[in-house]
């Protein structure tokens, strides 16, 4: 029986119950009431995340291949992902790291240098670029298995890999499974990704963070936070360029760009989800190929200070450091870096 002051007065006859059940009734219409307040609160500011999140899609031109080269795709499980090359002579892959607007066009001032004197591939991940971006979650296998496969399938006989940042570990693992195509891996600023021993699981902090990502409104208006222009410019000029006149309206353009595509928000939960880590350790220090360690001086994101663990895993490995450059040091001093990979695959 619902609560009303006619039927309580009709039921009872003592103005103390009659008054009680006024009291409830009263009760219950503020809370009802503070109810659908928060309801519409939360309409609009759903409202609102879901409008501003529409605007930036809409305003947010496609991608072109702005590298060059012969443009293609090549089919994976995940669906398509995007590559050019360039160039005659022994080959050389390109990968580029991850992040927010990272693509192929990280390479923009070595693949055409490099492309003079070998055949030069590049590739977009899936999930970032012009490479398919699908909603279902990818783990490390599935981007070592990107690069493995693509070596096998597409480059077709032994290559080097270049590698920077996060895509270092699964250029590391390829090469691992694949000895007789990935005959040498250059690394660029490598990341230290998992700890030791640890396995590719869900932490809690970064499974709440996928989680987020993922939801269609809220997750949407996260990712556009995370990726919106003055965080970009920020990330940029704080852990990507030593010379931060490098970071200018152009620059960060391209990377929000990159960015907002459709589709994009998936690949950095799964990065910042824990879904692309891999623990490198044993794979590297059982490579038996060459391979060149490069690290900007001034980076702090995957300093100078892992260098040692590197080296001390595999002894064989060389070490070059460029000045005055931070996690880009193939893009803050572009002709040193080509001279010495060009060195390198030379030898």
């Amino acid at each position: 029986m619902k609560y009303n002051s006619t039927l309580i007065e009709a039921d009872h006859d003592t103005p103390g119950e009659l008054a009680l059940a006024k009291d409830c009734n009263g009760h219950g219409a503020g809370t009802w009431g503070a109810l659908k307040t928060v309801a519409k609160i939360t309409g609009v500011a759903l409202g609102a995340m879901a409008a501003t999140n529409a605007i930036i899609s809409l305003r947010t031109p496609p991608l072109d291949n702005e590298l060059g080269g012969t443009f293609n795709r090549y089919p994976t499980r995940h669906g398509d992902l995007a590559y050019t090359v360039s160039g005659t002579g022994s080959p050389v892959l390109l990968l580029h790291g991850l992040g927010a607007g990272n693509s192929m066009m990280e390479w923009e001032h070595n693949f055409r240098a490099l492309a003079q004197q070998h055949t030069v591939y590049a590739l977009d991940f899936i999930g970032w670029g012009l490479s398919d971006k699908p909603d279902e979650p990818c783990w490390a296998e599935e981007f070592i298995e990107q690069v493995q496969y693509f070596v096998e399938d597409i480059i077709a006989e032994p290559c080097a890999v270049i590698a920077s940042s996060q895509s270092c570990a699964f250029a590391v693992e390829a090469a691992r499974r694949a000895p007789k195509l990935i005959q040498k891996l250059i690394l660029v600023c490598p990341a230290e990704q998992a700890s030791a021993g640890k396995a590719m699981a869900f932490e809690w902090p970064q499974e709440m963070i996928y989680r987020l990502l993922r939801w269609p409104v809220v997750g949407a208006a996260f990712y556009n936070f995370i990726a919106s222009r003055q965080n970009i410019q920020r990330f940029a000029c704080h852990q990507l360029y030593f010379d931060k006149s490098r970071v200018d309206e152009s620059l960060v353009r391209r990377y929000h760009v990159a960015a907002h595509q459709n589709g994009s928000k998936y690949g950095l939960s799964w990065l910042l989800g824990g879904l692309l880590d891999i623990d490198w350790r044993e794979s590297w220090s059982r490579l038996e190929i060459p391979a060149l360690l490069v690290w900007g001086r001034n980076a702090m994101l995957n300093g100078l200070d892992t260098a040692p663990e590197w080296l001390a895993l595999k002894p064989d490995a060389r070490l070059s450091i460029i000045d005055e450059a931070m996690l880009l040091p193939h893009v803050e001093h572009p002709q040193q870096f080509n001279e010495l990979v060009l060195k390198c695959l030379a030898e």
